[in-house]
């Protein structure tokens, strides 16, 4: 029984019911936190179903034996991050991120404060396939406790930047988007002494707003914002968002423009080698620009790459020892303070970088990136791993690549560092096909190749 994809259990809420909802917190007594009375922290992002969730997973940890700690609503690095320092066996942050309001989901973080590993995953999923949810007799049921604030969380976030003088920005607009995020980076922000304007800074529980997902199209009235107050202000204002629970950050330039996603990490993460004295290891995903790899190895540093997903780009940080992890999402990991993607301390980190080397149009006008398109072919998930099967076999046995990356699809890279990604998507019945290249024609022409030799090897599984 599959549950977890690469971001915890997400789907719609008619299929999270509260019984299934009190089964997972028994599976995580049961498999997670094995010792009667360990602590589990619990939050939430705003939405409408959030409480339904909280008090169905906290029925199961409670039943299964584990105390619980009730957060409220925070962002989800807060709640990873509070995990960490109380030493608590797990943190269950409630929550579908990006996703619209209908969804909702449950992730799992260990006391490290990264996602659950697959095979804590795996544990969680094979108790509930068994129906293995023993519930405690009730003098060994745990204690209920709600504790809210950030506390913890938000001194971080001061410490991180507490040199740095923010007054080189008139000032900074935050679109939380109604998430997560509200509380916090008003609090945090205001009090480092930024000028702090904050639109769609109040919860709200369907994302009445904007789309929850900080996507250019979705944040209009960010960038109409800050071209109005860069014109008053000598292009002395920027913007960020976020995303529902607060794991992402994006950018909008002194210009008013959506910096793209993957130009805006390779610039940082260039920063981040720069300021380790010209070395240290970056980590990204299998389906992040190239442009990464040009301005890292630039600076002096390296670049490996995982699986998509924070849980695996966490791992390989931790495992690595690498200064710098990312999703060009918006998804960052700055393991110097933990090891969750933190939008809140992104977007002080980006500030940061900013005040030393920017201002930021300049730093984006000075990049660009290369030509990169994408397709989306419909195949029954029953069959991905037929057909994934049958294009590593074909595709191995031709000379036509510098190498092959297997660990999230297939990688197909060129002598010129150009790329192709074949991947099953994790939630959907789809492939996606990537490819970037260094001219628009060639990005253009392997995309299509590509996509015809997998949309050739589904109509073969069909049969």
């Amino acid at each position: 029984m599959k549950l977890f994809s690469t971001s915890g259990i997400r789907r719609k809420v008619s299929e999270l019911p509260p019984n299934f909802v009190v089964k997972v917190g028994l599976a995580i007594s049961k498999a997670i936190c094995q010792n009667a009375g360990s602590n589990v922290i619990v939050a939430r992002d705003p939405r409408s179903s959030g409480p339904m969730l909280e008090h169905a997973i906290c029925s199961g940890l409670i039943s299964g034996g584990s105390s619980v700690e009730r957060k409220g609503i925070m962002p989800t690095p807060s709640l990873a991050y509070h995990t960490h320092k109380t030493n608590a066996c797990a943190g269950v942050m409630l929550t579908a991120s990006h996703n619209p309001a209908e969804y909702n989901g449950i992730k799992v973080f260990d006391k490290t404060s990264m996602g659950l590993s697959p095979n804590d995953e795996a544990k969680i999923e094979e108790a509930i396939a068994k129906n293995d949810l023993p519930i405690q007799p009730w003098e060994k049921f745990g204690t209920d406790v709600e504790v809210l604030g950030s506390e913890l969380y938000n001194k971080m976030l001061l410490d991180a930047v507490a040199d740095v003088d923010f007054n080189v920005f008139k000032s900074v607009i935050a679109d939380p988007g109604g998430g997560a995020a509200c509380e916090t980076v008003y609090n945090t922000y205001q009090e480092l002494g930024i000028n702090l304007i904050s639109i769609n800074g109040m919860f709200d529980p369907t994302f009445s707003a904007r789309p929850s997902e900080p996507e250019a199209k979705n944040l209009t009235q960010l960038i109409d914002a800050v071209r109005k107050h860069s014109e008053k202000s000598e292009n002395k204002t920027i913007g960020l968002a976020f995303d529902g629970d607060a794991d992402r950050c994006v950018a909008v330039d002194e210009k008013g423009r959506y910096v793209p996603q993957d130009v805006l990490i390779a610039l940082y993460a260039k920063y981040v080698v720069e300021q380790n004295s010209g070395k240290g290891l970056v980590i990204t995903h299998v389906d992040a620009s190239m442009l990464i790899d040009k301005l890292v190895v630039e600076a002096g540093g390296k670049v490996k790459r995982t699986k998509v997903g924070d849980v695996a780009i966490g791992n390989m940080v931790a495992e690595e020892k690498a200064i710098f992890g990312g999703e060009p999402c918006g998804a960052w990991i700055h393991p110097k303070y933990h090891l969750c993607p933190d939008g809140p301390l992104t977007g002080l980190k980006i500030l940061e970088w900013v005040v030393e080397r920017g201002p930021l149009y300049k730093l984006v006008d000075s990049v660009e990136d290369f030509p990169v398109n994408r397709a989306k072919i419909s195949c029954e998930n029953e069959i991905k791993q037929v057909v994934l099967k049958t294009l590593d076999k074909k595709l191995t046995a031709k000379d036509d690549f510098k190498d092959i990356l297997k660990m999230d699809g297939l990688r197909l890279n060129f002598e010129d560092d150009s790329w192709v990604l074949i991947r099953p998507s994790g939630t959907e019945p789809y492939f996606r096909v990537t490819s970037q290249a260094m001219t628009k024609k060639e990005s253009e022409e392997r995309l299509e190749k590509y996509s015809k030799l997998v949309e050739q090897e589904i109509k073969k599984a069909q049969k």
